[in-house]
This record gives C-alpha cells, structure tokens and sequence, in this order.
C-alpha cells in the first residue's frame, strides 16, 4: 500500500493583497469557480445526451432516491472537495503551528528574561 505524502511547500509564500486573508480567500474562491465551471458543463452534456433520449431529466432527478454506497461515495467526494477548497489555510495554519511550537515559546521566555 502506498502512503500519501503531505503536498506543502516550503518557504514564504507571496502574498498578493495587504489585508491579511484576502489571498485566501481569492485561492478558495477560484477553486469554486474551477468547480462550478466543469459542473456546468458536466451537467449540460447530461442535458444534451437525455433529450436526445426523450428523458425528462429534471423529474427524473426530483424522482432519485440514492442508496447508502452512493451518500458514501458522494460524502468522500465533498470531503476531498473542502480539502481542496480550505488548502491555504490549512497550510498557513500548519505553518503557524509549527512558528509557535513549545521550543519557540520556551526562546522567546528566555529571550524576555535576558532583558
């Protein structure tokens, strides 16, 4: 089995606006445009290939009702999606976790106790 390793890049990170989270949120909101953007046209090509077939997709979608495998696999697929979408602050948390570890607590004690 293999295992999957952190993505993570090491190093500042350019920041393009002053106001702190602005980048974050432009990232998170071009991941949902990126998403939004194939979904329209996955589900226009579902509109084309049902009408071509005399389907009624909207009633036939009003009318699904989805068993437990498929709100699993759904579920998994909208985790990884929010893994995506919440990436950068994942990363800027993690990297903050790491700036203010016991170590750099107990340097910064000792730092003010030289003063």
């Amino acid at each position: 089995m293999t295992e999957t390793l952190p993505r993570t890049v090491q190093g500042k990170r350019p920041d393009f606006f002053e106001t702190p989270g602005v980048d974050d949120a432009l990232s998170m909101i071009l991941v949902l445009a990126e998403e939004m953007a194939v979904l329209r046209e996955r589900l226009n090509s579902a509109e084309i290939v049902a009408a071509r077939r005399g389907i009624d997709l909207a009633q036939e979608i009003e009318d699904l009702n989805l068993d437990e495998a498929i709100l699993s696999e759904r579920e998994g697929w909208r985790q990884g999606f929010y893994d995506r979408l919440f990436y950068l602050a994942k990363q800027r948390r993690s990297e903050l976790e790491h700036k203010h570890s016991a170590q750099s607590y107990h340097q910064t004690i000792a730092d003010i106790a030289k003063d």
